[in-house]
């Protein structure tokens, strides 16, 4: 009987620790670092494949030192995703990722797509970090 209890014990703290360790990845850890998605346009004007470029989402800094992004990802809910190349972003500054075609800057960057990638009955970006931790997520979910 305690063999029995004492494997049940055993079980039950296992289960508890790998879930937690699950939760705690899909965190936001915005907090840790000072990056955020502040706002996101996911409707574009019709027609509006004309338009790609007013689809956008907007990162900030908020921290206090500049953050390399490289291999951070931002990815709808239907798992298209852009992949940051060498880019830092300066504290309290901010940088739109444009759906659209241009030329990167240090306040805009675009995904070169030829279609647009945000629904607009509603959609979610999600910012991830080069080990693919959720940094921050917009719109915001309720109670985080």
């Amino acid at each position: 009987m305690n063999s029995i209890r004492l494997i049940g014990t055993l079980t039950f703290a296992l289960l508890a620790l790998f879930l937690g360790a699950a939760l705690v990845q899909g965190e936001d850890s915005s907090a840790e670092t000072g990056i955020v998605i502040s706002n996101a346009n996911f409707i574009a004007p019709t027609p509006e494949k004309e338009n790609l470029n007013e689809e956008w989402v907007e990162i900030s800094n908020n921290g206090g030192v500049d953050e390399d992004l490289t291999g951070w990802t931002l990815e709808d809910a239907q798992n298209h995703t852009y992949t940051f190349k060498s880019f830092s972003l300066t504290a309290g500054s901010k940088v739109k990722l444009h759906t659209g075609q241009g030329t990167d800057s240090a306040e805009d960057l675009f995904w070169n797509k030829n279609s647009p990638v945000w629904n607009n009955s509603g959609d979610t970006a999600t910012l991830k970090d080069a080990s693919e931790n959720v940094v921050s997520s917009f719109p915001k979910s309720e109670g985080a």
